[in-house]
Parts: C-alpha cells; structure tokens; sequence
C-alpha cells in the first residue's frame, strides 16, 4: 500500500490531495486547501502548513507515523507556455534540442533562459507533440519553495495537461471520440480536450470576472482546439467550484446537447468518508497529480537537467527494507523450486538406472548401470570370449555346398533333400556310380559334414540312371571367439569353412 501527494498551486491557494493506493483500489483519503499570499515566500509557507496537516493526517493511533511515497506537483498554465507541433521523428529523437530550434520565437521569452519538455499526442513521422516552456527561474523557486517544507516533488508538470492524468482512471475520459473536461474555480477554468485519453489539447483560461468573460474564453478555446485540425466533441464533464456556472456556457461553446454536458464521474476513484463526498471535484488537479505514483509514463515533466530529482537513491533508501523482503521472498521460492526440480530429476535418473540395469542383465547378462558401458555391451564390446550366437551353418549354406562343389560336368539330379538337426538325408540320380562316389568325396570335404555315408543305390526304371541316398552328419566345429567389435577374431585358428566353402554362407549354431 502506497501513498502519494499531489499539489496544485493557484494564485490565492494550495491544494493538496492524498491518494492511498489498495489492492485494485484507489482511494482519496482527503483533500486540503490553504491560503496563501503571493511570492516564492507565501507559496513557501503555505506548503509548510500544508505539509502539517498531511503529517498530522498520517499519523494512525498505535502505529508509527506513514510517510509519503512520492510527491507531484504542477506549475499553474499562466506560467507555461503550451503549443502543439510536429517534429520528424529524426529530430524529435534530438531530445530538448530539437525542442528548443522548433520553439525559438515562439515563445514570449527567451528561448535559452527556458525549460522545454513535450508529450505525444500522436506516434508517427512526423510526431505530433504537445510541447510546453517555462522560464527556467520559475521552475527553479517552485521546486526550491516546496522542498523547504519538506515536500520536494519528484515531477513538476502544468496544471491544465495534468488533468488528462484522470484518463487512466475514468473510462468516461478515455473514449476515442473527442472530450472536454473544464475545471473552473475562481477566476479560472482549466480546459483539456482528450482523444482515445490522450492529451489532444490544453489551455489554463484567466481573468473569468464575468459570465461573458467565462463564455468568450471557453469558446475562444473550443474554437482554436476545432481550428488546429481537432474533431466534433462527443461529451462535455465539468467539476470545480464554479462549474455550476459553466454547464449552459460549455454546451453551447462545443455544440452539444445539454445531456451530453455533466458533472465528472468518479470513474474507480474512491473517497474516503473523512475526505467528503466532493474532494475529487474540488482538486481534481491535485488528484490528477498523487495518480502519477502509479507509474504511467510519457508526461510532461520539468524536473530534469539540473533538477533531476536527486532522490531517486531516497526513494530507494525508502523502499530498501521492502525490497530486501521482496528479494528474500523470491531467492527462498527459487530455492524451493530448484531443490523440488533436483529432487524429480534425481527420481528420474534412479528409474532411468534401474530400467538401464534390467535390460543390460536380460541381454547381456551383465548388469550395468553405466551408459557408456551399456553402449559398449550393445556394440559387442563385451568380454573378449563372448560366442558369436549365429549358427556357423544353415540349411542355405547346405543347399550352396550341393551346388558349388557337385562339378559341371557330372550329371546330378536331387529328388529328396530332408535337413534336420544335425542329420541330412540326400536322394539323387546321376549316371554311374562313380559320379555319386565324386559327389561323396566333394561333400566329405566340407568341414560342417563330419560324415557322408552312402546307403543303397538302385537303377533308376525310366532311363537305367543310378538312384542313390547319402546320410550326412551336419555338425559344424565349435563357434570362434569375437573381438571388441563383434567381429570373428582374425587372429584365432580357422575351424570354420575353408577357402572352398560356399562364400554365400552364414555363421553360426546348427540349422
């Protein structure tokens, strides 16, 4: 919760309006009005008796006396010379320089004993700006006669574009077609048109003696608002001392129909009982002002060059207590949530493990919780005796030794081919006899047939061929050890086929 100060300065008052920020609240806790005299010294004192009653308004029974987190005040619009211009965005980007060429005779002093600052009212190339100058010794005896009563503002803004602060906190104010808001009290109105809440135009109005004075200023503005490109009104709002007054004045100057001209809403601004039900009608300025602690920016404001508030570290002292609580708060929740993020990975890292385990010991029957080595094992880069589990001969290999090693020029023919196990049972025909003994020696020769035997061979009817069976033990020598790539070791003795084996081959058990 916050609170913040706004104060706006008349010829003849000084207003001060306290503005407590809640949780989507905001609230006026009061507004306070003193007299003062004319001068730096009457403004002075009178921000002293103002600064009195806010202190003795603080201070909560029990508790240790608030203090105020910002302070904002505006130059009255006598002071400050406001026009609107267009900059390209180039020169805009100049700063104050780009400011100062554009406003040189412009203004009705000169132009380097001056404070420039501008706001946008419209983004683009070139930048449409409403710019503002006061004489730098102004600003300089306002900020100086505040500060001596201990409330040393943070910005210094002008009183009639300050009204447009109201935007952001009534909807009313901030619609897209034109509005006008008028604050009259005294012998002045304060005069702003907005565009979408946006500052369009502004303008402080002097010398209303008369009813005639007070219409011929308004619609002297409205005329010069319509003359600088800006369009038809849609809503006129009034608040002020004298805004009673004004209604059928402001109605006719804007062209409105009277139920489009009315009192200024509230919009979800609050007033605290103590403040009165009127205290945002009767400061609107000031209320305008104490929003700025909010923090919306792009606002025209004085306090700059050598009167940059220097209590930014302040500000910062103040708040330093708060901020180190903050600060605690979120290094103990991201310590909470590294340690919950630790703790799930670590449940991860022991499941991934233990399923790693299982199937390291399912495939390779050596369990392992390394992944390089589980990489290791699953490239065969296992124990150096590990058996190449293929077969070192199959039932095609068997088919690939009947066709390479039986010669071409012995006439063979294959009627039964049983393969079982480690037995095979063999019945062909060739010619003669000797052409089966061939075909017997060039079986014998394989090293997977440890014996061919041949059985009963009979004459073929057909054509006095010779039938015969052959019985043939199919068992291959033992399987060879496989080196870290899962390659058959070169190094170990040949037990496998020969140079004459079927080079279509495969390795491994019995078929």
């Amino acid at each position: 919760m916050a609170r913040y100060l706004g104060i706006e300065v008349t010829d003849t008052q000084i207003k001060g309006a306290l503005l407590k920020t809640a949780y989507k609240k905001l609230v006026i806790e009061g507004v306070y009005t003193v007299y003062r005299t004319p001068g730096s010294e009457g403004l002075a004192q009178a921000a002293r008796e103002l600064a009195g009653i806010v202190a003795a308004q603080s201070v909560v029974p029990g508790a240790k006396p608030q203090e105020l987190d910002g302070v904002y005040a505006a130059l009255p619009g006598t002071d400050v010379s406001l026009r609107t211009i267009s900059l390209p965005r180039a020169v805009y980007r100049r700063g104050d320089k780009g400011l100062m060429a554009e406003l040189e005779g412009a203004v009705p002093f000169d132009i380097d004993d001056a404070m420039v600052d501008a706001q946008v009212i419209r983004p683009g190339d070139p930048v449409e700006l409403l710019a503002a100058a006061v004489l730098t010794a102004r600003v300089e005896s306002f900020v100086a006669a505040l500060a001596s009563a201990g409330l040393d503002p943070r910005e210094v803004g002008v009183a009639p574009v300050s009204l447009g602060e109201l935007a952001g906190e009534i909807p009313q104010l901030a619609t897209a077609a034109p509005v006008v808001l008028v604050y009259a009290y005294e012998r002045r109105a304060e005069l702003v048109v907005l565009e979408g809440g946006v500052v369009r135009f502004a303008r402080t109005l002097n010398g209303l003696t008369t009813p005639a004075a007070r219409e011929r200023g308004i619609r002297q503005s409205i005329a010069s608002y319509r003359a600088a490109g800006g369009g038809a009104l849609s809503a006129a709002y009034l608040c002020g001392d004298e805004a009673g007054v004004t209604v059928d004045i402001l109605a006719d100057a804007c062209g409105l129909a009277p139920e489009f001209v009315g009192a200024m809403p509230p919009g979800s601004l609050l007033t605290a009982p103590t403040a009165g039900e009127t205290a945002l009608w009767e400061a609107p300025v000031a209320v305008a002002l104490a929003t700025r602690g909010l923090g919306r920016g792009g606002r025209i404001d004085f306090r700059k060059g050598h009167l940059t508030v220097a209590g930014s570290a302040q500000a910062f002292r103040e708040r330093a207590p708060y901020l180190m609580l903050a600060s605690a708060v979120i290094v103990c929740f991201w310590g909470l949530a590294t340690w919950a993020h630790y703790q799930s990975l670590v449940t991860e890292r022991n499941r991934l493990q233990d399923t790693l385990g299982a199937v390291t010991q399912e495939v390779f029957s050596d369990r392992t919780v390394d992944p390089d080595r589980a990489m290791s094992l699953a490239r065969g880069g296992g124990n150096g005796d590990d058996v190449d589990p293929l077969p070192p001969a199959d039932a095609y290999d068997v088919l690939g030794v009947l066709s390479t090693r039986i010669t071409d020029n012995t006439r063979h023919d294959v009627e039964l081919l049983d393969i079982r196990g480690e037995h095979i049972q063999l019945q062909g025909i060739v010619d003669t006899l000797a052409d089966r003994d061939k075909v017997v020696e060039a079986l014998q020769a394989y090293p997977c047939f440890p014996a061919v035997r041949p059985g009963r061979s009979t004459t073929n009817p057909g054509d006095n061929r010779q039938k015969y069976t052959l019985d043939v033990e199919f068992r291959c020598p033992e399987a060879q050890p496989r080196d870290t790539r899962g390659r058959t070791n070169r190094t170990a003795p040949r037990t496998g086929t020969d140079s004459d084996t079927n080079s279509g081959g495969r390795r491994g058990g019995n078929a």
